[in-house]
């Protein structure tokens, strides 16, 4: 088993300021650096070209005041062009990586959709996006409907390419490959919790598979590095 000890961050480059801790610091790096081209287009938006930055920070425990309970991270709207993502350092040393790797992707997502509706200066794109989005009224129900399958195909290739062991760890304990529905279920598993109508259009007995597969995160499979950090 490979463990790196990683310090804490505290740099800015192109525009994202990294003041992540343990488990999450070393996570992100990995994605950033030899992660998804899904990640790496997301933060390109940042680079140079938006007046916006990202701070993202640990913090030991985050508290939801629309959900009313503690969760894994959140992202704040822009305050002085710098929009805030805190991700749980509790939930992370305690939840799988794989798991904790969604939650980066899902507040990166929320920051980007922050960066494309707020901007002063839209491009054609960014406008295409604003009007799209009034369709919805939420930055979950636009995940939901627009962004569920590239985070799935982003796990996918997250989890096998950098994830190794973990992801070997799997196969062994489940004794099968991990299928397009179990990363599709991990994608869901930040969203479904709020009663959405795209979550709810899906069949009873769908969800139910998705919820079970999403389940077997729970057993924190770590096998490889970042598995162990507090």
């Amino acid at each position: 088993m490979l463990s790196l000890i990683l310090p804490t961050i505290n740099t800015k480059s192109d525009r994202i300021i990294n003041e992540l801790a343990g488990k999450a610091i070393c996570l992100d790096s990995l994605l950033t650096k030899n992660g998804t081209n899904f990640v790496k287009s997301l933060l390109k938006n940042f680079e140079g070209k938006s007046e916006f930055d990202i701070k993202i920070v640990s913090k030991d425990v985050v508290y939801s005041e629309n959900l009313k309970k503690y969760v894994s991270g959140k992202t704040s709207p822009p305050i002085n062009d710098i929009i805030t993502i805190t991700i749980s350092s509790s939930i992370a040393s305690s939840t799988s990586s794989l798991s904790v790797v969604r939650d980066i992707f899902h507040e990166y997502i929320h920051a980007d959709i922050f960066r494309k509706l707020r901007t002063k200066d839209p491009t054609t794109d960014e406008l295409d996006f604003q009007k799209t989005y009034t369709n919805y009224g939420s930055q979950h129900r636009v995940m939901a409907d627009l962004y569920i399958n590239s985070m799935r195909d982003a796990l996918k290739s997250f989890y096998k390419n950098v994830l190794i062991d973990d992801y070997n760890l799997y196969k062994l304990y489940y004794e099968e490959e991990p299928s397009d529905d179990f990363y599709e279920a991990l994608a869901w598993q930040g969203l479904s919790q709020y009663n959405m109508k795209e979550w709810n259009d899906i069949s009873e007995e769908r969800r139910t598979h998705l919820t079970n597969l999403a389940s077997r995160t729970t057993g924190n499979i770590n096998g490889g590095i970042c598995s162990n950090k507090k």
